[in-house]
This record gives C-alpha cells, structure tokens and sequence, in this order.
C-alpha cells in the first residue's frame, strides 16, 4: 500500500486542504489523479476538487497518523 498526502482547492472555496490517501499501486496517470480527485469530493461532500500537489509518505504505514480531510 502507498500512502499519499493530497492538497486540493474546491470550487466553492480558494483554500487550500489537505488529504492522506491509501493506493494500492502508486500515481503515475491523470486517470489515477481523477480517481483520487473523486474519491475526495464524495467522500468531503463537495461536487468537484482540483488536486493542486500530492506527495508520497516514506514513513511506514505503522507511524503515519490515520486522517480524513482537514
């Protein structure tokens, strides 16, 4: 499993948030990006985000903090 932190803006508001998702693979398409982007918006209750950076946790799984959307 590969642990990814999201940072997204939405529609409705400018400011930047910031997600922790679990992939079983890696990113390495904007298919995944979209998949993510609306795996994020349902489950934050908005209609779209826009992913603005992401970057992988190379801490293993075991020290990273469980988190939703801030």
């Amino acid at each position: 499993m590969n642990h990814y932190c999201i940072w997204f803006v939405s529609p409705d508001d400018a400011a930047t948030r910031r997600a922790e998702v679990t992939l079983d693979g890696t990113i390495h398409s904007h298919r995944v990006l979209e998949e993510i982007e609306a795996r994020i918006a349902r489950d934050c209750g908005l209609s779209t985000i826009l992913i603005t950076h992401w970057q992988r946790f190379e801490a293993p799984p075991a020290t990273l903090p469980l988190g939703r959307a801030a």
